[in-house]
């Protein structure tokens, strides 16, 4: 019991001197410095800057750079509701009835989403090739083949106006 009270003391004795040493440093001075060890890794190891997201001008731009000029075409863009409803009555894994898809919005001129084959490619090798480029895309999937068409890369932009999806019901 006596050596288990000796160190005890001999604890408190050392945290005292620590006080006095940190109130002798500049304590009393009422600065204290707090450092960052989050800011100083990010400093020494910065992110790299993200890409902008896509929007319908850099679109061919882009599939052009990733797969080359003339390899990929374009097989959908934007669809109108009524173009959406009827690739859901021919069996379709479009989005839900109810629900717009990227295709029925924005325009004919900026659609919201894209269908593409690659020449090729398999619409698999196709979205992976996309990834890894780091096209700023909203969304890159390989789907299956559906309505009348077949197997393709959808590709959705992202910053698209809904200028025409509620008033295209013909």
């Amino acid at each position: 019991m006596m050596v288990r009270a000796t160190s005890l003391l001999a604890a408190a004795g050392a945290a005292s001197g620590l006080a006095a040493l940190w109130l002798a440093t500049g304590a009393s001075a009422g600065t204290i410095e707090v450092v960052s060890a989050d800011a100083d890794y990010a400093r020494f190891h910065p992110k790299p800057a993200a890409a902008a997201p896509a929007t319908g001008g850099d679109f061919s731009a882009t599939l052009d750079r990733v797969f080359g000029p003339g390899r990929w075409r374009q097989t959908s863009g934007y669809r109108t509701v009524a173009q959406e409803n009827a690739l859901r009555r021919q069996g379709a894994g479009t989005v839900p009835a109810g629900h717009l898809s990227r295709h029925s919005i924005g325009d004919p001129d900026a659609p919201g989403a894209y269908d593409v084959v690659v020449a090729g490619m398999s619409p698999q090798s196709a979205a992976a090739k996309l990834r890894r480029d780091g096209a700023a895309f909203l969304r890159v999937a390989a789907e299956a083949a559906h309505g009348r068409e077949g197997p393709h890369l959808h590709i959705e932009l992202a910053s698209v106006p809904d200028r025409g999806a509620a008033a295209a019901e013909n």
